[in-house]
């Protein structure tokens, strides 16, 4: 009895230590997600204080933007409008006219054609579209125009199909095959498969083939194919009723940016290269096709093995002619160090795969970081919004930088944060426009004004109660900057004393 006692005594303990341990581990959990939370949302915040200053600087009409983790999309937000006149707001569910990034889709649809064999990538382009004959060849081989010509940029096409833009007159929207009318026109500039040259002009090329190998429109392929099963229902071609929902807008001329420049741009470029309208949610969802496929969790729309391919540098764009041979060995060497280059209907910039876009009134990037699944999209109805990630003052790359990064690195989640009663965007409404967070264990002070804000932080150093100072600043305030914070009669944080300038925050 003594004994049966004891063993009960025993598996009670044992079974309190277990609970303890489930208790403890879902604190940890829960701890630990509302930390990543709280970083999370002052990354967020701050992002959003960041663009907000630069589409106010540089008159920026709209912009909207996503993020997303995997399956997950974790930050989508529209700013600004998506018509100036009646002051409709940019959400995250306006769409845009996505230009260039179209070409993923018809590059997609061009592989998977590739894949059930009906073509090849090597297969010469004139055999199914034997009317490419007619351009002159300036003593090149038209013949040597291929599938995969098309996909890297490599056809030795002119940019676009013939055609010209009349601002006074009428401009008619480009039916698919009819550009094939104003070949004999056109030239052939360079040796296909020597050079890489990008071209709208190929990519239609590439839509008709979608057309003539299926049997369907391209249109229809598109809509039925790709974009139904990946339930992106507004991602479509627009029709002319849509063209005023939402506006595009120039550059500033005059003073006054204007609208609608050339509305039926798409289309008179053709739909294969630059026709979709699309959200950042929808493509959110697109980029988590990616991510899917690449996991080897979906292979409905393609095999994980041609996606990748896909994604993997096939040519090197320098400014001169290759010999194929020679561009082998340099798109190997590319992907063994994740330099840049051309894939098949994307383009690689180091460890991040990516396709720009660009119309009158509208600019759009697309980025993936398949290692870490981590995806941006930024949409834009003002032609010079700096959406690219390469620009000095790029939306996508600061999305990707101030709240990317955050989702990249878990460790960032295991600290408290130290200083949130001080974050804030501080400005005098005309000059000085500073935002107080923290990175690591310091305060930080960033310039809301520059490109790239996490770049060059001024790191604070406590020296009293609400008083800091930079002690490795350098040029004209050099041992002399410093920061105080002022408080309201309720202890609230209410201003921060920069040098010599009274910031106020801007709640």
């Amino acid at each position: 009895m003594i004994s049966i006692f004891k063993k009960t005594v025993k598996i009670r303990k044992s079974l309190e230590s277990i609970l303890i341990g489930i208790i403890v581990l879902i604190v940890s959990i829960t701890t630990t997600h509302a930390q990543s939370n709280e970083l999370l949302q002052s990354r967020i915040r701050l992002f959003e204080a960041w663009l907000n200053t630069l589409m106010s600087d540089q008159s920026l009409r709209g912009v909207s933007v996503s993020l997303v983790q995997n399956q997950k999309l974790i930050y989508a937000k529209g700013f600004g409008v998506s018509d100036f006149e009646k002051q409709s707001p940019a959400t995250e569910s306006t769409n845009y006219r996505i230009a260039s990034i179209t070409k993923l889709f018809t590059s997609i649809a061009l592989m998977q054609l590739v894949e059930r064999k009906k073509i090849f990538l090597d297969t010469p382009v004139v055999e199914i579209i034997p009317e490419l004959r007619a351009i002159k060849t300036n003593g090149h081989s038209v013949e040597d125009i291929t599938i995969k010509s098309i996909l890297t940029h490599t056809t030795g096409l002119p940019t676009n199909p013939n055609f010209l833009l009349d601002k006074r007159g009428q401009n008619q929207a480009l039916v698919l095959d009819e550009f094939l009318k104003g070949l004999a026109q056109q030239s052939l500039l360079f040796p296909p498969n020597r050079i890489h040259k990008y071209s709208n002009l190929a990519m239609n090329l590439g839509g008709l083939i979608v057309e003539r190998v299926s049997g369907l429109s391209y249109e229809q392929y598109i809509q039925e194919v790709i974009l139904t099963p990946l339930q992106l229902e507004s991602t479509r071609f627009p029709t002319d009723s849509e063209t005023t929902k939402v506006i595009g807008y120039s550059r500033i001329v005059g003073g006054q940016r204007l609208k609608n420049e050339f509305p039926e741009m798409a289309s008179v470029l053709g739909l294969p290269s630059s026709g979709l309208i699309s959200t950042v949610t929808d493509l959110a969802k697109f980029i988590s096709w990616h991510f899917r496929t690449l996991s080897a969790e979906d292979q409905t729309l393609l095999a994980r093995a041609t996606l990748s391919e896909m994604l993997k540098v096939q040519w090197v764009p320098l400014p001169i002619e290759l010999h194929p041979m020679l561009n082998t060995a340099l798109a190997l060497l590319a992907n063994t160090l994740e330099l840049g280059g051309t894939g098949l209907g994307y383009f690689r910039e180091k460890e991040f795969v990516l396709h720009s876009g660009g119309l009158m009134g509208f600019a759009s990037e697309l980025v993936m970081d398949n290692q870490n699944k981590l995806g941006v999209v930024v949409l834009s109805n003002t032609v010079e919004a700096p959406v690219y990630f390469n620009h000095p003052q790029s939306i996508s790359r600061n999305l990707y930088e101030m709240i990317g990064r955050v989702l990249a690195d878990p460790k960032s989640f295991d600290r408290p944060l130290l200083y949130a009663e001080y974050e804030n965007l501080y400005s005098d409404d005309h000059h000085w426009h500073y935002y107080v967070t923290e990175m690591g264990e310091n305060l930080i002070l960033l310039n809301m004004r520059e490109g790239m804000p996490l770049a060059r932080p001024v790191v604070l150093s406590k020296v009293g109660t609400d008083h800091f100072v930079d002690p490795n600043h350098e040029g004209i305030y050099a041992g002399e900057f410093s920061v105080y914070f002022q408080r309201d009669q309720n202890g609230k944080v209410d201003s921060m004393i920069v040098k010599n300038n009274k910031l106020y925050p801007k709640d």
